[in-house]
């Protein structure tokens, strides 16, 4: 039997394409959203702060949780706390890059996109299936 995953995302890339649990919000949202689906038993499969770019240089990120049997991974919560705290850390106002912000915006959707998909494939569909939650 394979293990349902989902995604947790503010990016509408992402849920244009794919069955996500959509969070309104910034960054902050999203981790606050997963370190609450932790505690009810959810396990993080990737890592909330995958690729290159800082907490503060981009507001979207998704992340695949898969489901849990409602015993908190303590893995999982060590994980979204750090990634928490890192984000604290980093936080600065919003980046005014003096161009279109939506073009910008829409840059940094499409590279967390991009590490959703590679993420995505890694974790392979024979051993994993995406869920709507």
């Amino acid at each position: 039997m394979r293990k349902e995953i989902f995604i947790v995302t503010n990016n509408k890339l992402v849920i244009e394409e794919f069955p996500a649990l959509e969070v309104i919000g910034d960054l902050d949202a999203v981790f606050l959203k997963v370190r609450d689906l932790v505690h009810e038993g959810n396990v993080i499969m990737t890592h909330p702060l995958s690729g290159s770019i800082k907490p503060h240089e981009t507001e979207f990120k998704s992340i695949v949780l898969s489901k849990g049997d409602g015993t908190m991974n303590f893995d999982s919560l060590h994980l979204i706390e750090n990634a928490i705290t890192t984000s604290a850390k980093f936080k600065k106002p919003k980046r005014d890059y003096g161009i279109d912000n939506s073009r910008v915006e829409n840059d940094f959707m499409t590279i967390d996109y991009s590490l959703l998909k590679t993420g995505l494939e890694g974790l392979g569909t024979t051993l994993y299936k995406l869920i709507d939650i």
